[in-house]
C-alpha cells in the first residue's frame, strides 16, 4: 500500500520519481518497494514509461494525477509516438496509461546506439536541482535520443552508470546518487545547439490528438520548398538530400544521422523515428510547428498521396538498396537473436518474415540483395534452436538471481512449451559449456 508520494518535479522521468519514493519511504529494500508499486515479482522498473502497475498503485497515484498526463508530460511517450498515425496513438496513450502493456506492442523502439546506452544528465542542472528542490533527478529531455546538450545552459550532458534501457532493471537509481556536479563543458557549435533546441521543441510541443496528417506529407511539403522535390513532385532525390543531410550533420556529434533508407521508409509511411525526422525537418528549415501542429489542406495531403502512383513502376538501385539497409539490418537483427531488442532480455528467432517487414521489403527482394541475405543467413536458425537460446537465458537470469528456481520458473520467463522439450536438449551444448548443458538437462529431467 502506497502511503506517500513524494511531489513529481518538471520534466522529471516517471522512473526518477519513483526511485524518489523509494528513497523517501525508506524502503529498507529494492524488492518492498516495488511490490508496493507494481503486479509481479517479475515486473522490472521501465525507466522510459511507467510499467506495470498494481491496481492499488495506479487507483492512488491516479488521484493526484492523471494517469494521461502522466504518460504525456512524465515519459517519453512523445519521442516514439508523435509521428504515429492518429489511432494507434490513442491506442498507446489508453494502454501505456492504464494497460501497462509493453511499448514495443505499440510503436517501435529500436535498438541504442552509441552515447545512448546509459541516463544522462547536465551538471550545471544537478546543481540548480540541488539548490531549488534538495534533490537531483532525471530530466525527461536529456534522455531523447540523439541529445547531447543542455539547451537550457548549453553545455554538454554527461553519462551515468544507469543503463537507459528497462531491461531486467529491478533497481532503484536515484539520480541524487548516480549523478555529480561537476565541471561543465560548454558547447561552442551554435548549429548544434540550434538542433538539440529544436529536438526538444518537437518533443514538448503539445500532442495533437485530433488530425491525422500523415508525416510524409508534412515532410513532402517541406521539401516542395527545396531542390529535393521535382516541379511535378513526382519525383523525390532521396539519395542527394540524405548525402547533404550527412555532410550537414557529419560534425555536430550527434549519435546517429539519418540515412537514405530511413528517409525512404518515413516518405513511404512506413517509419516514425524521432530523431531521423527531426534532422531530415531541421535541415529542410522547417519550423517546429510545422511537424507539431501542420496546417496542410486536404488537396496538398492528396497531392502527396498521389505522388506514390509510380513507387511500384519506379527502377530499384539494387545496389544501393543493399548497402544502405545491410548496417541497419545487422543491428535489428543482432538486437533480435540476441535479445537487446526486447524489454525483458529474451532472445528471440530472427524470421524472415520478421525481416521482411521491419525493413519494409517485398516478396523474394533480398535475392537481389547479397550483403543483406547474408546477414539473414547468419542468424538463420530453427525453431528448436532459437528455444534452446531462451532456455539457457532463462536458466542464466534465474541463476543469478540467486535463488532456487525449478523448470516451471525457466518455462515461464523462457515461453518455451515442455512438449518441445526433446528437440531443444542436442543444441544446449552449441550456446552453453558442459557444465550448464549438464545441470540445466538434469534441472528438466532429461
Amino acid at each position: 500500500m502506497i502511503a506517500y508520494l513524494p511531489t513529481i518535479y518538471p520534466d522529471e522521468l516517471v522512473y526518477s520519481w519513483f526511485c524518489r519514493y523509494y528513497v523517501h519511504t525508506g524502503c529498507f529494500s529494492h524488492k518492498m518497494a516495488l511490490q508496493e508499486l507494481y503486479c509481479k515479482k517479475s515486473d522490472y522498473l521501465s525507466k522510459e514509461f511507467i510499467g506495470n502497475l498494481n491496481k492499488e498503485a495506479m487507483e492512488q497515484i491516479d488521484k493526484i494525477y492523471s494517469l494521461d498526463k502522466l504518460v504525456l508530460d512524465h515519459t517519453m511517450f512523445p519521442q516514439y509516438a508523435r509521428f504515429i498515425p492518429l489511432a494507434e496513438k490513442k491506442e498507446a496513450l489508453y494502454r501505456l496509461a492504464h494497460d501497462s502493456c509493453d511499448a514495443h506492442h505499440l510503436f517501435p523502439v529500436l535498438p541504442r546506439n552509441d552515447g545512448e546506452q546509459y541516463l544522462r544528465y547536465c551538471p550545471l542542472c544537478v546543481k540548480e536541482d540541488r539548490k531549488t528542490y534538495g534533490e537531483v533527478y532525471w530530466h525527461r529531455k536529456h534522455q531523447i535520443r540523439n541529445m547531447r546538450i543542455c539547451t537550457k545552459h548549453k553545455c554538454r550532458l554527461m553519462e551515468s552508470s544507469v543503463p537507459a534501457k528497462s531491461e531486467q532493471s529491478f533497481t532503484f537509481c536515484p539520480a541524487e546518487s548516480y549523478t555529480y556536479d561537476g565541471e561543465a563543458v560548454f558547447e561552442n557549435d551554435s548549429l548544434a545547439i540550434q538542433y538539440m533546441e529544436y529536438l526538444v521543441s518537437v518533443f514538448e510541443s503539445v500532442m495533437d490528438f485530433e488530425s491525422d496528417i500523415p508525416i510524409s506529407s508534412i515532410l513532402y511539403d517541406g521539401m516542395s520548398r527545396t531542390k529535393y522535390l521535382k516541379p511535378s513532385g513526382r519525383s523525390r532525390y532521396t539519395k542527394m538530400l540524405a548525402e547533404d543531410i550527412n555532410k550537414f550533420y557529419e560534425n555536430m556529434g550527434v549519435c546517429s544521422i539519418v540515412s537514405v533508407y530511413q528517409i525512404q521508409k518515413i516518405l513511404l509511411r512506413s517509419l516514425s523515428e524521432f530523431f531521423a525526422i527531426c534532422q531530415i525537418a531541421f535541415f529542410l528549415g522547417m519550423k517546429p510547428e510545422e511537424l507539431t501542429a501542420p496546417s496542410l489542406t486536404a488537396e496538398q495531403i492528396k497531392q502527396e498521396q498521389d505522388s506514390h502512383y509510380m513507387r511500384n513502376t519506379a527502377p530499384v538501385d539494387w545496389d544501393l538498396l543493399d548497402r544502405e539497409t545491410a548496417p541497419v539490418l545487422e543491428k535489428f537483427a543482432k538486437a533480435v537473436y540476441d535479445g537487446t531488442a526486447n524489454e525483458n532480455g529474451r532472445p528471440e528467432r530472427v524470421s524472415e518474415k520478421l525481416v521482411y517487414r521491419e525493413m519494409n521489403l517485398l516478396g523474394h527482394q533480398l535475392e537481389n540483395m547479397p550483403r543483406c541475405k547474408a546477414i539473414f543467413e547468419k542468424y538463420t536458425e530453427s525453431y528448436p534452436e532459437t528455444w534452446a537460446r531462451k532456455i539457457i537465458w532463462a536458466y542464466r537470469k534465474l541463476e543469478e538471481e540467486g535463488k532456487p528456481f525449478y523448470w516451471t520458473d525457466i518455462r515461464k520467463i523462457s515461453g518455451v512449451k515442455k512438449k518441445n522439450l526433446l528437440e531443444i536438449v542436442p543444441y544446449l551444448k552449441e550456446h552453453a559449456d558442459a557444465d550448464m548443458d549438464e545441470r540445466i538437462k538434469e534441472l528438466i529431467e532429461f
